[in-house]
């Protein structure tokens, strides 16, 4: 006669607590496979986290270059124009967008009704400028198409300026001085990093063709070109110095980055991250070969109860289901106790022995517990397999 559902529990409970050794054996294998898994998991998640953190303390990943004519310093650069920049963002793959910046040499100074501000960045951008870096305005608006056509005498500040020089009073449509040049505040712009190792100053933007007009020749300017993808970095980078090469012979180009660092990063971080997998799934390996050895020897103990059960009526599948149900009761109580324990000490080590942002992830647990389920059942299916290759004379024997 077949088991009913409250049945197979029953005894399946029964017979894990029959043999603590067995079944608290076979709960540490799944266990220790689940919490090097978790452990991997959480460790992937803070670092991710991390690096998440510090690219958005600084404009979005992108590149810019210089080229020069080593043979001859006297001959100027090559003016890329609008047609070199098409041409490049179908050359090369992972360039999500081309701004250009104006950096005005000679403006360091900024003043507000007696307010002075020194070392101050001042740069004219183009219209994408947003686009590219990802900067948000925090107050007032970004520039509009009109602003570059009409030559507004309009300027953007970042909130380390509008700290600086207005106090406590909205910097919006005030007046500024750059030097005896009068500029109105139209927005205000969050402030980031422009280096690791520099903390942000202030900063100005204007209108890159404003900018030019009023700098009297003593302005540079440079492309910004944004990347889609950090992991891009080098790919992206490579193309970039390629393509020039190519399309401007004679010329050497050198490119450089804001996030060579937190690339290096993200590269070290994804070896350190299949090292530990390689050692969850190794964790995973051992565990399950353990449970199959355990569960082959509970099958062999209890051959005379298998030839009993199948005398009386039970079909081959429902002995079989009762050996995966205790493989899947012991997989939820040890990958449970695993997720806990691993949560439990990731917890403690990210508020108390360093700083790391760190939250518990269900779909971390869901992939922990699924492991759990994958190494426990998995294990335990062929030896609970063996069962039906069992004669149910010699199993009353019990031979």
């Amino acid at each position: 006669m077949g088991l009913s559902l409250t049945d197979l529990l029953l005894t399946t409970v029964r017979d894990l607590g029959g043999n603590w050794a067995r079944s608290g054996l076979t709960a540490l294998g799944i266990f220790m496979g689940v919490a090097a898994v978790n452990a991997t998991l959480n460790i992937d998640a803070i670092t991710t986290a991390q690096l998440q953190n510090q690219l958005a303390q600084r404009d979005n990943p992108y590149l810019g270059f210089w080229m020069f004519n080593s043979s001859d310093w006297g001959t100027p650069p090559p003016d890329l124009g609008e047609a070199d920049f098409a041409a490049l963002r179908q050359a090369v793959d992972g360039i999500a967008g081309i701004s250009h910046e104006t950096q005005v040499g000679w403006m360091s100074q900024i003043q507000f009704q007696g307010q002075v501000a020194d070392q101050v960045d001042v740069q004219g951008v183009s219209l994408n400028f947003q686009e590219t870096t990802g900067r948000t305005i925090v107050a007032g608006r970004f520039f509009q198409q009109s602003d570059f056509d009409q030559y507004y005498p309009v300027a953007i500040v970042n909130t380390v300026l509008a700290d600086q020089l207005f106090l406590d009073t909205s910097p919006l449509n005030q007046g500024i001085f750059l030097g005896t040049t009068r500029m109105t505040v139209i927005g205000v712009m969050e402030t980031k990093q422009n280096n690791a190792d520099r903390d942000p100053t202030g900063e100005v933007w204007l209108t890159e063709n404003y900018a030019s007009a009023i700098s009297g020749g003593w302005d540079w300017g440079r492309p910004q070109i944004a990347i889609e993808e950090l992991e891009n970095y080098e790919a992206v980078e490579a193309g970039i110095e390629a393509f020039l090469s190519q399309r401007y012979p004679g010329f050497e180009v050198r490119v450089w980055g804001n996030a060579e660092d937190l690339y290096q990063q993200e590269q070290q971080q994804r070896t350190s991250t299949r090292i530990l997998q390689g050692v969850g799934l190794l964790s995973l390996v051992i565990g399950g070969v353990g449970i199959a050895n355990i569960t082959i020897a509970a099958v062999m103990e209890r051959t005379r109860e298998i030839g009993l059960r199948r005398a009386i009526g039970a079909t081959d599948w429902e002995v079989m289901m009762q050996f995966i149900a205790e493989a899947a009761l012991l997989s939820l109580i040890g990958g449970t106790a695993a997720i806990v324990t691993i949560h439990g000490l990731t917890k403690v080590a990210t508020t108390q022995v360093f700083e790391a942002p760190y939250s518990f992830r269900v779909q971390d647990a869901a992939i922990s517990m699924g492991a759990a389920f994958v190494v426990g059942v998995g294990a335990s299916f062929f030896p609970a397999l063996r069962i039906t290759q069992i004669d149910v004379v010699q199993a009353l024997r019990g031979e």
